[in-house]
Parts: C-alpha cells; sequence; structure tokens
C-alpha cells in the first residue's frame, strides 16, 4: 500500500458513512457494516487462492487494488495460522496487527476464506473488533 493512503488523516469529527460494497454480494452486504466503524478504511473476503469474493473500502483512503492485495497477502499468513491453531487445539484465530499507521483485524472464516479489516490509526481497535466478530460469524453462517 502506498504511504500516502495509508497515512491519510481522520476528518475532524469523522462518522461512519455507509459505503457499498464492490461486487454487492450477500458477504458485501454484510461487510458493509464494518465501515460503520470511524476510522475503517477497509475490507476483504478472499477465497483460498486469494482472490477476492468481495470487499468494501473507503476510496478516499484505499484504492480498489490495494484492498485486495491486502486480502491476498494476509490470507496466506491466517492460514498458515489457522494450522497451527488447529494442530495445537487453540479454536479460531484473530489476529490484531497494531502499526503506527492503521491496524490490521484478520480471521480465517469457514473451511477456506479469509476476513481482513483495516482501521486508521487511533480509531476504537475494541470497537472495530466487536464488528468484526458479529460480520465474521455472519458471513461464516452465509458459507455454510
Amino acid at each position: 500500500m502506498s504511504d500516502d493512503r495509508v497515512v491519510a488523516r481522520p476528518r475532524e469529527h469523522e462518522t461512519s458513512r455507509r459505503i457499498p460494497s464492490a461486487m454487492r454480494s450477500d458477504f458485501g452486504l454484510v461487510m458493509e457494516n464494518l465501515m460503520d466503524v470511524p476510522g475503517s478504511m477497509g475490507a476483504v473476503l478472499v477465497d483460498e487462492d486469494g482472490y477476492a469474493i468481495d470487499y468494501v473500502h473507503d476510496p478516499e483512503v484505499l484504492a480498489d487494488i490495494e484492498v485486495q492485495l491486502l486480502g491476498a497477502q494476509i490470507g496466506q499468513i491466517i492460514e498458515r495460522t489457522r494450522a497451527s491453531a488447529t494442530k495445537h487445539d487453540l479454536g479460531t484465530p484473530v489476529v490484531v496487527v497494531e502499526g503506527a499507521r492503521s491496524s490490521l483485524i484478520a480471521a480465517p472464516v469457514g473451511l477456506d476464506c479469509v476476513l481482513a479489516y483495516l482501521l486508521r490509526r487511533g480509531a476504537s481497535v475494541d470497537q472495530g473488533l466487536h464488528h468484526f466478530d458479529a460480520v465474521r460469524s455472519t458471513v461464516e453462517h452465509l458459507l455454510t
């Protein structure tokens, strides 16, 4: 991701706004709820090959390709984490990475998919995790 996009400053008195998913799938309609968290940058659901099933993003902060690449790149890591968690009987892993410019939340969904969610620095990771868990659970239900 290009630094000029990721370091975008939160708008003063930032509020959430409804941003439609790219493909308007049932999964995307559920993922749109993640954008209700102030500071949300984007989210993507990818398949086992890293291809986006659907995604939603703030176009003022991330380009389409950036959110799709995020899913493809983190998908491989989450799949390895899932394998390790299974081996050690830890349940479904949820990975949270907090960086200087943004935070990432990602987890496996269903048998072969990964959901990744990006928040600006300063956004409420707790609120993001709460929404992420609800969205992940609903998407998992849709996959079954």
